[in-house]
């Protein structure tokens, strides 16, 4: 059974629609001079549109919405796998690195020295023993820890 994908209203529309093109198209068979083939293409897109307003279901937009529905899961589930994310990362810090002042990593210095001194701030502005200076003492570590490597 298909399942409705579209309003009775919208329904009501394509069936109204859809006689009014079967009756264009059966006058374009009719007349000596009439255009055959428009009339032939007329009935046909009119008994399509009659058939969606009975049963309440487009075959076009049930394929869009599918194909829509698709490509926003995979989109989804490719933005949040952690390989993906990484290798986004990566390309667009390590070829920063790169291309900057000779390759010496002076983004991610930079980078580590900023988040420092952000910690810094926190932990001389919040009151001792508070998570936000335990978080700005773990910002700090992993700062330190970072500048370590890099020095080796």
């Amino acid at each position: 059974m298909l399942e409705e994908n579209i309003s009775e209203k919208s329904g009501f529309v394509r069936l109204a629609l859809g006689i009014g093109l079967t009756a264009c198209g059966i006058s374009h068979l009719v007349k000596e001079n009439g255009n055959k083939t428009l009339g032939m293409l007329s009935i046909t897109a009119g008994s399509l549109k009659i058939a969606e307003g009975i049963f309440l279901y487009c075959p076009t937009k049930a394929m869009f919405s599918n194909n829509v529905k698709n490509a926003v899961t995979t989109s989804m589930q490719e933005f949040m796998d952690g390989d993906s994310l990484m290798t986004a990362f990566n390309s667009r810090y390590n070829s920063g690195n790169q291309n900057s002042n000779g390759g010496n990593g002076s983004t991610m210095q930079q980078m580590t020295q900023t988040a420092a001194k952000v910690a810094e701030t926190v932990a001389n502005t919040t009151q001792s023993g508070t998570m936000m200076e335990e978080a700005a003492k773990a910002i700090q570590g992993v700062t330190n820890n970072a500048n370590q490597k890099k020095s080796k």
